[in-house]
């Protein structure tokens, strides 16, 4: 939290700021506001940062940040904190008597072509910083990512707080120079492989938090439930 209001100070002029500020304190939205600023922790002053900038996306969508100054290649996204792909997790091996619930990764990508408009990659790099609780399958994150318009969207990053990220690029070599710019590593921290999961048959409703945590790739015993997410 601390990380965030100075980097509030640092980054949002005066005006966006004093408006951004007491967002903090809507218990409904607050860790939507916060996601909104973790992308920024590690990116260096020198680098130039717009928030909420409008007259770069598609109609008049506004765009969460654009790093870099007119004229330089940019990097332009948005923020997404996801929580329906943790409640339905969450709720839905409960309901269905342990049975682990279908995961639609599409949850995550969810309004992010529309932000944008058709760019070269070479001159705007465009794409999203998602924030989400749980562990993505690998194969099906990439499946997802790729039926995007490779012209609007470029990458997507899965990140938070900790100086990793998981990053999925159109392009190979894009990938060094977002990790250079964010100030962070490469990390399988936020994916698994579902083919390593062991088959469940006929779960009773007791087992419910374990087969949902096998299924996102813990395979040995009645792990905790910490296993199946993100970890900090």
């Amino acid at each position: 939290m601390f990380d965030v209001l100075d980097c509030a100070r640092r980054r949002l002029p005066e005006q966006k700021r004093t408006a951004y500020l007491p967002l903090l304190a809507d218990e409904a939205k607050h860790q939507e506001y916060l996601a909104e600023m973790l992308p920024m922790l590690r990116v260096s002053d020198a680098i130039p940062a717009e928030h909420e900038v409008t007259g770069l996306g598609a109609g008049n969508r506004t765009v969460d940040w654009v790093l870099g100054a007119a004229g330089t290649r940019r990097i332009l996204f948005d923020v997404k904190r996801r929580f329906a792909d943790f409640y339905s997790q969450m709720t839905d091996a409960v309901l269905t008597s342990g049975a682990p619930p279908a995961h639609d990764v599409q949850l995550l990508f969810r309004s992010v072509e529309p932000k944008f408009l058709a760019a070269d990659p070479d001159n705007r790099l465009q794409g999203a910083w998602i924030v989400t609780d749980i562990k993505q399958d690998e194969t099906e994150l990439r499946t997802g990512f790729d039926a995007l318009d490779p012209a609007k969207v470029h990458f997507a990053i899965l990140g938070d707080a900790q100086s990793d990220m998981y990053i999925l690029t159109r392009r190979p070599e894009d990938i060094p120079h977002l990790l250079s710019v964010f100030g962070a590593s490469q990390s399988n921290r936020f994916v698994f492989d579902r083919r390593t999961c062991r088959p469940q048959t006929q779960p009773s409703k007791s087992e419910a938090v374990r087969i949902t945590c096998d299924k996102f790739g813990v395979t040995s015993g009645f792990s905790d439930l910490k296993n199946c997410l993100v970890t900090y």
